[in-house]
């Protein structure tokens, strides 16, 4: 099997391009800056015809999309570039992935829904109804990705790992320099270790899964719940980390007040669940 992923430097790429190389998956990387490897190409998903070019000439049996504009607040209010990446951009990558009879795998977000707590945790079959331009932009990709024949739509939340710069990483930063940390504690989800999500994305490829999934960690809590336990499996004073309302920290766009999602349909059809944040922390903490 030969694997595609759109935007492979990113944490999520990074950790897909790790997992093929320890399951002998033959696998090629696209991202936006110059290609560092043979295995690396240079690729700005925007553009459909440069798309079809790389896609036709690598040939895949599987194209996974990871590359989207994430930064929700300037989501908001960059709104052009937002929909070019996150709903054409990955209209581009379905239709050339189609276009070689690739299998189409497109990661989404919880942010797709409501995140009323009378409703969490979200299932598969809930209706959405996204709560800012970000999640807006996504959902229209989900849509976009169903132009491939075989697509599958991962929705996951909160990714953290090692691999390049997340929350977590800045969290450690400012935990190993001593700073507090004013972290929102009425925003609940369910927070997926990289490593697993990549794990997840291989085995939906070799199984040929196909249709949506929710993929994210089995527990839901807080981010400051979450900062907490990191601090603590790192060994860090976890009175640096003060809880605060989303009310006062002041987000431009607005956040789902819980998005966790059940995993339920992956976690069986993969036969293996993901790890909960304090296992992946003490992962992380032995690798690092």
């Amino acid at each position: 099997m030969k694997l595609l992923i759109i935007g492979s430097t990113g944490l999520v790429g990074t950790n897909i391009a790790g997992q093929c190389r320890r399951s002998d998956v033959s696998v090629v990387g696209t991202s936006r800056r110059p290609a560092a490897d043979a295995k690396e190409r240079k690729l700005n998903k925007n553009y459909g015809d440069e798309v079809n070019a790389v896609v036709t000439d690598v040939n895949p049996d599987v194209v996974v999309d990871t590359a989207a504009f994430h930064d929700v607040d300037a989501c908001d209010t960059e709104r052009d570039r937002t929909w070019s990446v996150n709903a054409q951009g990955t209209r581009n990558v379905a239709a050339a992935a189609d276009d070689v009879g690739a299998h189409m795998i497109y990661l989404s977000t919880d942010y797709v829904f409501p995140g009323l707590r009378r409703e969490a945790p979200y299932s598969e079959e809930d209706a959405v109804a996204p709560v800012n331009y970000y999640a807006q932009t996504k959902y229209a990709g989900e849509q976009a990705a169903k132009v491939a024949d075989d697509w599958t739509v991962l929705r996951t939340s909160v990714v953290y790992g090692l691999a390049s710069p997340n929350f977590v990483t800045w969290a450690l930063s400012e935990l190993r320099a001593g700073n507090e940390l004013d972290i929102v504690d009425d925003q609940i989800s369910t927070p997926t270790y990289a490593p697993d999500l990549a794990r997840a994305c291989v085995d939906v490829a070799e199984r040929g899964l196909v249709g949506l999934y929710h993929a994210a960690g089995p527990t839901s809590l807080s981010r400051y719940e979450f900062t907490r336990h990191l601090a603590d499996v790192y060994g860090y004073d976890k009175s640096l980390v003060n809880p605060i309302s989303t009310e006062e920290f002041g987000q431009e766009a607005p956040r789902p007040a819980d998005g966790s999602l059940d995993s339920t349909t992956l976690y069986d059809a993969i036969d293996h669940e993901f790890r909960a944040p304090r296992e992946g922390f003490e992962n992380m903490n032995r690798e690092s």
